[in-house]
């Protein structure tokens, strides 16, 4: 049977009433996190009881707290752009990491900002290697402009060679439809990549549209099979323009923290 779309719709309503449990380990949910701005609130996350499986920090190296911890989050180190990369491999295999992601929004000049050419060249010299470890291996993560659907077309073309064990994508935007139509054209285009949706929100300000975007598109992924990881952006401290944040400013979780979180 061929599933479509709209097939996966029409049955959304009665898949999600068998979702998960709240709290269960959800292989598929992490967080985007970035020790810089609050290094403490990853312990929150790390907690039993929550459905959280995994998480990165746009770092090749874990949080400090998490290299210490009994940790039940798997740390996915990244090589965010060029700096670094031939110290990459070494710091990996010292983490015993299984998975890697690369390049953050290289078609953004803000971001790594790197040609498709000249990734495909660093990825044959530094991260292709990695496969020969058992290392799975993430395609850099574009962003959800036509230029990241096109650079990333480019890539693979010119990565000749290259392992791609799954495709990161980002999403920013408003409505839950605009969201499945921009995955489900990336599966279209790509379909021989899993995806894993490492950057997405809402960018409504209104809260409850934003807790119904969530909600929504959270359950929908874990019916996917294509969809093997997202995480949502992101696991900050409450800013007045950023209400896609999942914490509260003291650092406890908020209203939109308990539902991606699951306590």
């Amino acid at each position: 049977m061929v599933f479509t779309r709209s097939i996966y719709i029409a049955v959304f309503s009665a898949l999600m009433a068998a979702s998960q449990v709240l709290g269960a380990a959800n292989p598929k949910r992490g967080l985007c996190f970035a020790e810089g701005d609050n290094p403490g609130d990853i312990k929150l996350a790390n907690q039993t009881g929550t459905a959280l499986t995994w998480t990165y920090n746009w770092g090749q190296s874990p949080p400090d707290y998490l290299k210490t911890a009994n940790t039940k989050l798997t740390y996915i180190p990244m090589q965010w752009g060029r700096d670094g990369i031939a110290n990459f491999a070494s710091l990996v295999k010292a983490q015993g990491a299984k998975t890697i992601l690369t390049f953050n929004e290289p078609d953004f000049a803000t971001q790594s900002n790197i040609t498709a050419t000249d990734a495909a060249s660093l990825w044959k010299q530094y991260i292709q290697p990695l496969h020969s470890s058992g290392i799975r291996l993430g395609a850099p993560a574009v962003t959800n402009a036509l230029s990241g659907r096109q650079w990333l077309s480019d890539f693979l073309k010119a990565c000749t060679g290259c392992t791609i064990d799954f495709v990161p994508i980002h999403w920013y935007g408003s409505g839950v439809g605009a969201f499945y139509d921009y995955i489900w054209a990336i599966h279209g285009e790509f379909p021989s990549y899993p995806l894993w949706v490492t950057e997405f929100a809402e960018t409504s300000s209104d809260d409850k549209v934003v807790a119904n975007f969530m909600n929504a598109t959270i359950n929908y992924m874990d019916t996917l099979d294509w969809i093997e990881r997202y995480s949502w952006f992101a696991f900050f401290k409450n800013r007045l323009t950023r209400p896609t944040d999942l914490l509260n400013a003291n650092g406890t979780l908020n209203t939109l923290g308990h539902i991606y979180i699951g306590k």
